[in-house]
């Protein structure tokens, strides 16, 4: 299975319609969904819900801007990853892939540690970096990425002509 480039697109465009780097989504859109196929984090509909949980993490942590940085310098890119867990925070900001792959890394990390919470707390670790912590926020994105899925299914495979990663 492929995931949809200009899907990932839509389900950005339907969260920050306004964004002023909505220039910048279809490159994001590409790493997203090539990470969602390569590092699924599901085994039941991987790809799909990766892409949407990524979109979902990332609109609540930079509003799906690729070169977001906290004010202290510490969070950068699409994930607000401490920019410890990146190779090059610098090039984070300009690769949304080098983002999404240190986020899979760290979202992955999250939800072994916290596996035995609830399915939709085990991104506390990744908020937090404590299962106990973190939850409520966890809550939100696992909302966000499967009312993403809701309203916004993943195209059929028969659907033909949508642009697929690369």
């Amino acid at each position: 299975m492929s995931v949809p480039v200009q899907w990932v697109v839509g389900l950005m465009v339907a969260l920050e319609p306004q964004a002023p780097w909505r220039a910048t989504f279809e490159k994001s859109a590409e790493a997203i969904a090539r990470v969602a196929e390569s590092e699924p984090l599901f085994d039941d509909h991987g790809e799909e819900r990766t892409a949407a949980m990524l979109v979902a993490i990332a609109w609540y942590e930079s509003r799906l801007k690729p070169s977001a940085k906290s004010s202290n310098g510490q969070w950068y890119c699409l994930f607000q990853i401490d920019k410890r867990h990146l190779p090059d925070p610098q090039k984070a900001l300009v690769d949304p892939e080098i983002c999404a792959r240190a986020a899979v890394k760290i979202i992955k990390a999250s939800l072994a540690k916290c596996s035995a919470r609830p399915a939709e707390e085990r991104l506390a670790a990744f908020m937090s970096g404590t299962c106990e912590r973190g939850v409520a926020d966890s809550r939100y994105r696992m909302f966000l990425a499967n009312k993403l899925l809701k309203e916004h299914p993943f195209p059929s495979a028969t659907g033909g002509g949508t642009a697929r990663a690369r």
